[in-house]
């Protein structure tokens, strides 16, 4: 049983070879593209958090190293613990291999020397943050006392000369990042070196605001190219928290960015699709082929991603929804009904609005409520007037635990058919009456809400999070 998925798996060889989403022209653009930049040069590749970008970000660095370009792949958040970016920069960049070759001994040579103004930049900047913070309270210990004495300023001569000294270190820095990042073509690789830096939205503002300084100003050298994975709104959110709602976000990063890129959202019944194929669900659809049930993947697919969308969750919520439709499968027997429509409203519910979900399940909420909130969405006025609202109302009402209510709307229904003033009016509710019938009468016996709702609950206590 599966209800967790591995990210998607990108061959070297081959990076597309799993592509479901048909990223490919977008990969092979951007590719291109960053083939055809002379660094310095820093892109941002733009897109709601949750929506794909380091699965994309996986095949464009594949792409480019079958082309011999040397990328290197940095999760800022996995790091943002540490005081200062820089040094996770450069060791970033240490574990670049390229064999034995003299030229690669070259390269780390010069990156020794890299490595080593490193630290003195840190040492640096972290003894000054601490005479800064404790304005000299702090009993340091002798030997960081000594370290502080040499790194630090207590006269007006001194700061002059430490910043001299700092602009020293600092031109050092760039000059044998240069000289090592020189030494790609001797090794077989294009001269640029591509840094991707991922999930830089994600991290403490602090963090995501100086990694952004350290790459202006200290890797703005010649034949490196930094591509960054962001989703900007947060970006901009993260920059008004360091410096105040007062600031002009998106103008403060237009001094770190070259080029911005939208990446274009995917198709989103594709993705669904594609989903239900990870999860293993496509033979369990399959087992469940009958005259009733030939068509539930496809009416699960197509009312889930029409749901999903409507409400706005992001391609990871998504995925968490599928786990959930995971568990509620495993949990209805093959020859059991499995409601996959009032399923997938109810996943959506209970994944966007819970508290709309726990309402509706005792009985609390109608279903007009439900209406009233679908239809109140942007575009939701399919849910008013189109077919896909009809069924969806048709089964809340099917489906209500208070049955004098149920019965109170269907009389209200068949007095609507009757007396009602509008022909779309009438016609409506033929049409609401004619699919609630259809859901309850036959053989099919009592619709149990209830349990449904029990089977997606289980699967919340048991999906990852």
């Amino acid at each position: 049983m599966t209800y967790r998925i591995n990210d998607l798996d990108v061959p070297e060889d081959n990076p597309f070879q799993y592509d479901s989403l048909d990223r490919r022209p977008v990969v092979e653009f951007l590719s291109e593209l960053i083939g055809r930049l002379n660094g310095p040069f820093v892109m941002a590749l733009d897109s709601p958090w949750g929506s794909g970008k380091t699965t994309l970000v996986r095949m464009l660095i594949a792409d480019l190293q079958r082309k011999e370009f040397q990328c290197v792949y940095f999760n800022a958040w996995k790091v943002d613990y540490i005081t200062d970016p820089l040094v996770a920069l450069v060791s970033s960049i240490d574990r670049i291999d390229f064999g034995g070759e003299e030229a690669a001994n070259n390269f780390r040579s010069r990156l020794k020397t890299v490595k080593k103004v490193t630290t003195l930049l840190a040492k640096r900047w972290v003894m000054a943050a601490i005479k800064a913070s404790t304005l000299g309270a702090l009993d340091l210990e002798k030997e960081y006392e000594a370290i502080a004495s040499e790194l630090t300023a207590n006269t007006v001569a001194d700061i002059v000369d430490a910043f001299n000294q700092e602009i020293e270190l600092l031109k050092k820095f760039r000059a044998e990042l240069e000289a090592a990042v020189k030494q790609l073509p001797n090794v077989g690789k294009k001269p640029n070196l591509v840094f991707f830096i991922d999930e830089l939205d994600r991290c403490r503002p602090t963090f995501a605001i100086k990694l952004l300084e350290r790459i202006k100003h200290l890797f703005d050298i010649q034949n490196i190219v930094f591509v960054l994975s962001i989703d900007k709104q947060q970006l901009e959110a993260i920059t008004a928290a360091v410096y105040g709602s007062g600031i002009n976000a998106p103008e403060y990063l237009r001094r770190f960015i070259d080029l911005e890129y939208g990446i274009p959202a995917v198709h989103p019944e594709r993705y669904t699709e594609a989903l239900i194929e990870r999860f293993g669900l496509v033979p369990v659809f399959a087992k469940r082929k009958n005259q009733e049930t030939v068509y539930d993947k496809e009416n699960f697919v197509e009312f889930f991603t029409m749901l999903a969308d409507a409400v706005g969750l992001s391609l990871r919520a998504r995925e968490r929804c599928i786990t959930r439709l995971r568990v509620v499968m495993d949990q209805t027997p093959e020859n059991h009904y499995l409601d996959p429509i009032l399923v997938a409203l109810l996943i959506v519910l209970r994944s966007n609005k819970p508290d709309l979900f726990s309402r509706v399940v005792s009985g609390e909420a109608s279903a007009e409520t439900v209406m009233e909130y679908l239809c109140s969405l942007p575009n939701g006025e399919k849910f008013r007037t189109g077919r896909a609202g009809i069924i969806i109302d048709a089964y809340l009402i099917a489906f209500d635990p208070n049955h004098d209510r149920c019965q109170k709307r269907m009389t209200q229904l068949c007095k609507e058919i009757k007396d009602g003033k509008l022909p779309e009016e009438r016609r409506h509710a033929s049409d609401l009456l004619g699919m609630i019938e259809k859901l309850t009468g036959g053989f099919r016996g009592e619709i149990r809400l209830v349990s449904v709702a029990k089977k997606i609950d289980l699967a919340a206590m048991v999906e990852p999070q």
